[in-house]
């Protein structure tokens, strides 16, 4: 085996012809983007399409800011490489890989560390786009109200020292008000999320801080006059790195990446055209800049993502541990299959959309081995993925579509509930990773005695609980899965019998 480069500017003009380097130089890179999260999402997805921009302006590169202890690792491993890491993307039969170099600087603010460069870097004039993938849980929502979270202890801390913080909201906040003290234009606030209509959703917790920390001098006012807060949907199906993943890009590339990001090949990306000092021209990467994301969000909202949930719970029962052997599964793949096909019911099809195209798409990508995600990682945070991608569809299908089969919508939160019991069908421990894990667990328990109703009232909603017909057939399925497990609830609800 060829003895692998390491990674790093110095190296790329020696990188074999079969990998893709940066077409830009590097050098005159300048960041006009700060980003909160540099994960694997960010990594195959945002700062992909930004690389490929770079050629035509290179005032957008980006400074990523890590606010975790977890994130000291990425901190490490992009200084080392010049900020420069490598994109695997695995179709069902190819593999093909490139540098990226985007990525111009990082700040790791974990730990109460840098925080006061973080500021300077939202503060100064050249940003003007302050992006974030950040997790569901990072915005720190009150899942009752929906509204900012004040009574999290890094809020609470946030609210008492703004200018030291410690969260997302936090730091943007902080950052405009300084902007505004200096007569500056507000950055662009740009979230990379799965969450509906995300823009929406972090305006109002950004206006309700600024109103608690600054709504003394207008910061709230200013914000909602001047600001942007752009809604996006984003796709990407891209799986936590292994150590294999290294060795193939060692192996069959000869790169020493230290932290190489795996995707698959299909990638979208939906922004509303909503800026408040440009951006990127993300369209000449592949984006849709478009005046309503709304119908591309819930077409993947409800369809890929919750797909996957509805897939995580009860293929795990059944005894599945990746996605695409659990859709090599034909009780499995029929399952998913009637999930999709009766949810599409409660989709309007983007402009120019086959939404049978798409669900067909969809189960190619599930079924790719190279990207096989672990069920473990879709069944994380239920209590706020089933809300955010299963209640509105569920909603419209009970009230809306009386005679569609809500058996699979059923079968799914029957698997959710009996997985919260922290133990699959034969009794081996299950870790249940959800910022509600202990309530979940609760309320599982509950549903022993009382049946699903408490459970579903309290995560889901209180008018599905007293939905009789909805309410019956997830206890009907709950028995079913401890009678005769898994798979006969699966079959059964694709059937409807």
């Amino acid at each position: 085996m060829t003895t692998p480069l390491k990674l790093c500017s110095a190296n790329l003009a020696r990188i074999g012809e079969a990998v893709a380097v940066p077409a830009f130089e590097r050098s005159a890179v300048r960041p006009g983007i700060v980003h909160l999260g540099v994960g694997g999402f960010h990594r195959s997805h945002q700062a992909v399409y930004t690389g490929r921009t770079l050629c035509l302006d290179s005032s957008w590169g980006i400074c990523g800011v890590g606010l975790t202890r977890g994130d000291k690792k990425m901190e490490q491993t992009l200084t080392q490489q010049d900020h420069l890491y490598t994109l695997v993307t695995k179709k069902a039969k190819e593999t093909s890989v490139e540098v990226i170099g985007s990525i111009c600087d990082y700040i790791f603010a974990g730990e109460g560390k840098n925080t006061e460069k973080v500021l300077a870097r939202l503060e100064d004039e050249q940003t003007r786009i302050a992006s974030l993938t950040v997790t569901e849980k990072a915005y720190m929502l009150n899942d009752t109200t929906g509204d900012l979270d004040d009574t999290h202890p890094l809020i609470q801390h946030d609210l008492q020292s703004p200018n030291a913080p410690k969260t997302p909201v936090g730091f943007i906040v902080e950052g405009l008000r300084r902007r505004m003290a200096n007569g500056h234009k507000p950055f662009t606030v740009l979230s990379c999320d799965n969450l509906p209509l995300n823009g929406h959703l972090t305006k109002k917790i950004v206006l309700q801080f600024a109103n608690r920390v600054g709504g003394d001098v207008g910061l709230d006012q200013w914000i909602d006059e001047n600001g942007a807060f752009p809604n996006t949907m984003v796709d990407r199906i891209t799986p936590a790195t292994t150590p294999e993943d290294i060795t193939l890009v060692q192996r069959d590339f000869a790169i020493d990446d230290a932290w190489p990001v795996c995707a698959e090949d299909y990638t979208q990306w939906v922004i509303e055209d909503k800026f408040t000092q440009g951006r990127p021209r993300w369209e000449d990467a592949g984006a849709l800049i478009v005046e309503d994301v709304a119908p591309y969000e819930h077409m993947k909202l409800r369809l890929l993502n919750g797909s996957h949930s509805a897939l995580a719970y009860l293929s795990y029962l059944e005894g599945h541990r990746k996605v695409h052997n659990a859709m090599e599964d034909d009780d499995v793949y029929a399952f998913v299959s009637e999930y999709m096909e009766v949810v599409k019911a409660t989709v309007p099809p983007p402009s120019g959309v086959s939404l049978d195209a798409y669900t067909h798409v969809l189960r190619e990508r599930f079924s790719n081995p190279n990207v096989s995600d672990q069920i473990s990682r879709l069944a994380e945070d239920g209590s706020k993925k089933m809300v955010s991608f299963v209640k509105d569809a569920l909603n419209e299908l009970i009230y809306e579509h009386p005679d569609a089969n809500v058996d699979v919508v059923a079968a799914a939160v029957a698997g959710w509930i009996r997985y919260s019991f922290a133990e699959d069908l034969e009794g081996k421990p299950i870790e249940i990773k959800d910022p509600q894990a202990g309530t979940l667990r609760e309320y599982a328990e509950i549903s022993k005695r009382k049946g699903s109703g408490p459970f579903i009232g309290r995560f889901i909603g209180n008018q599905f609980a007293a939905s009789g017909r909805f309410r019956k057939r997830v206890d009907h399925y709950l028995d079913q899965l401890e009678k005769q497990g898994a798979r006969a609830v699966m079959q059964s609800a694709t059937t409807g019998l």
